[in-house]
């Protein structure tokens, strides 16, 4: 079961003299923002080097900004930084994937079918002609193909994660799914079973009333709210709810209850985000079709269509039919939202998935405590699929996996743990407020960083003791969380980076303000490859300490903590 991520230039404005003229006034920290990078990144000002802001968003912690990183006006592939800035202007933390460009490309690209974008492609430290173009697969998910200056394939990367006027009606609905509602487990005593999709009694009389509100225009209902609109947007086909009569009462065999279960399910989210400070204002009505994925048991959020998209498929239990599925989708649209184009990486997608399981478990748990860490209780853990599980004693970053819907357990397990210790509501509010300073391939230790901050920031540490436990029983590296990831201008500063890169000098660090330094080195699977400490305020790496490629690097003092991204070509 895939519940999938990404694409779209959401906020696209070119970094220049004029750019202070067009970027709102809500938007102040941006000139903190770029003075950090062209600071810490000197080469970007030559060799006809730049950056573009892709996105900005705002925060109850602050400002995010990502910015790509263009070589002669054509973007480097998979080369872009994100930079978090405080309220008062202090910078929380920055992850960088910016690759060191010292001389201006001769080449040019060739192809000139719009139907292609221009990319550079960076090959062992040297830039190449390259294109990117959007493909369907064969199962409808979109994909991105990198292609090389003669259209060879290199990669494909997929572009899938897998809400006028209203008036309220009375619906049934299942809430949150059959087996949860009557505690029963599947196919229990020869019943609760999925029938192929058939009505049966005791499924049936699971159902709930509940109040929706739908569009009503001109004497007639829409399947359609504020948060979403039913569409026929791939097959299976069915004709989407459209009626003047007011009648919403439809068993489970019905494609227009799937239809209803959706809307309901999402308003009913969405309200209560609303509800705790989370209102995502301006946040896009997403097209969902119910009944969809060409008959295959998965489902997505699609972001790389003319709109974002929520697609159910039918095989096995339909994903409509369980809120855990329709909770989960729609997390990854709200993700989406707030930190957009962000989702690259193994352990980042499986921080994605985990976040999108926890709080669908949390949204079951508020309605029944039956088995609510089952995820998918209803759509897996049958004989379809195994469904996911979120409580395991996995542990970082011993249980790692090249699947990152298996190392997602460390993580969904570890905040179904946070959140019976400080509440769902709490819960939330930290994990969606430290979900906008996400970057591309951070790892599951920035994000647990993160996640500290944003309590910091949010509750003043009210939490640290209960999240600190947990996160140390799942082998996490704890700090204070509130000047964790601090910006380097302030506490540390990396010395010789770019001649590093090259092979031919040091790298020094240094911290500005406290004796006693630490660094600990990463590979990007989370492996540490090099510790070094010192007594003072200095450390040096040497090119061959390390073999070429990308890595995290964390150091620390007595107060303080930061991580940074360093290359070795």
């Amino acid at each position: 079961m895939l519940k999938c991520l990404k694409i779209s230039l959401i906020f696209l404005l070119v970094l220049g003299q004029n750019l202070q003229a067009q970027m709102p006034a809500t938007f102040p920290q941006l000139e903190k923002a770029k003075a950090v990078l062209f600071a810490e990144n000197a080469w970007l000002q030559s060799n006809q080097n730049s950056l573009e802001l892709q996105h900005a968003r705002a925060s109850e912690l602050g400002q995010h900004f990502l910015f790509i990183q263009l070589h002669q006006g054509i973007p480097v592939y998979g080369a872009s930084a994100k930079i978090n800035v405080s309220k008062d202007n202090e910078v929380l933390s920055v992850f960088s994937d910016l690759q060191p460009i010292l001389n201006a490309v001769n080449l040019q690209h060739s192809i000139t079918d719009l139907s292609f974008e221009k990319v550079w492609r960076n090959v062992n430290g040297t830039l190449f002609p390259a294109y990117t173009q959007l493909v369907r697969n064969t199962k409808g998910e979109w994909e991105e193909q990198l292609l090389d200056a003669d259209l060879k394939l290199v990669q494909t990367v997929k572009r899938s994660l897998n809400a006028r006027k209203d008036t309220l009606v009375q619906t049934k609905v299942f809430n949150p799914d059959p087996l949860t509602s009557a505690q029963k487990a599947y196919g229990e005593g020869g019943q609760w079973k999925n029938y192929n999709g058939a009505d049966s009694p005791e499924l049936n009389a699971e159902r709930v009333q509940k109040t929706l509100g739908l569009k009503f225009e001109n004497d007639t209902f829409f399947a359609e709210n504020q948060y979403a609109i039913i569409k026929d947007l791939e097959s299976p086909t069915q004709i989407v709810f459209v009626s003047k009569a007011n009648n919403f009462d439809f068993t489970r065999s019905k494609s227009q209850f799937r239809e209803f279960n959706c809307l309901y399910h999402i308003e009913n989210y969405r309200k209560y985000l609303a509800s705790i400070g989370l209102p995502f204002t301006g946040m896009f009505q997403l097209e969902v079709d119910p009944t969809a994925y060409q008959g295959f048991d998965q489902s997505r959020f699609d972001y790389s269509g003319t709109k974002p998209g929520l697609f159910f498929g039918t095989g096995g239990v339909a994903d409509a039919e369980d809120a855990d599925v329709i909770v989960h989708e729609y997390t990854h649209a709200i993700n989406y939202f707030v930190a957009p184009n962000t989702t690259n990486g193994n352990q980042r997608l499986a921080v994605e998935e985990a976040n999108c399981d926890v709080m669908s478990c949390f949204y079951s748990k508020d309605i029944s405590t039956y088995k609510w860490r089952d995820i998918f209780s209803w759509d897996g853990h049958n004989e379809y699929w195994d469904g996911r599980d979120g409580e395991t004693n996995y542990k970082y970053p011993t249980n790692l996996s090249s699947d990152f819907y298996e190392s997602s357990l460390i993580w969904s397990s570890m905040l179904n743990d946070i959140g019976e210790d400080i509440g769902r509501e709490a819960l939330t509010r930290i994990l969606f407020n430290s979900i906008y300073s996400y970057a591309n391939n951070i790892s599951m230790q920035q994000a647990a960083n993160l996640f500290l901050q944003a309590d910091s920031l949010i509750y003043g540490r009210a939490h640290f003791a209960q999240i600190k436990t947990r996160m140390a029983e799942r082998g996490f590296n704890v700090s204070i969380g509130l000047k964790e990831l601090s910006g380097f201008d302030v506490y540390f500063k990396l010395i010789n980076s770019y001649g590093f890169a090259q092979g031919s000098e040091d790298l020094e660090i240094l911290s500005k303000s406290k004796d006693g330094l630490q660094i600990v080195v990463y590979a990007l699977d989370g492996k540490e490859v090099l510790r070094k400490e010192s007594l003072d305020k200095s450390l040096k790496i040497k090119p061959n300490e390390l073999s070429s490629g990308s890595y995290v690097i964390h150091l620390s003092n007595v107060d303080y903590r930061a991580v940074a991204k360093i290359v070795r070509y």
